[in-house]
């Protein structure tokens, strides 16, 4: 099964600002997969979101808080189905 889902990327600068409205978020009942590297914070906008938000939701929040980001649209991601 082929997926695509959103890999977004928050820079150090704005990590601060992105834990909390992460925090804001779980709250709310969201939830879904982070991480960092070297390039900073990773939010995986994929299967693992859960509650009542899609990914379009999370990323007009990132906007509506004014936090940098950039998202790469991952595809042919396996789910581990067998293939």
């Amino acid at each position: 099964m082929s997926l695509t889902y959103h890999h977004v990327t928050i820079p150090f600068e704005y990590v601060d600002e992105a834990l909390v409205l992460c925090k804001k978020l779980q709250e709310r009942g969201v939830t879904f997969d982070t991480g960092f590297d070297s390039k900073g914070l990773h939010w995986e906008l994929d299967w693992s979101i859960q509650g009542h938000m899609s990914a379009q939701d999370i990323l007009l929040e990132l906007e509506d808080y004014q936090i940098n980001y950039s998202v790469a649209l991952i595809r042919d991601r396996n789910l581990g189905d067998g293939e």
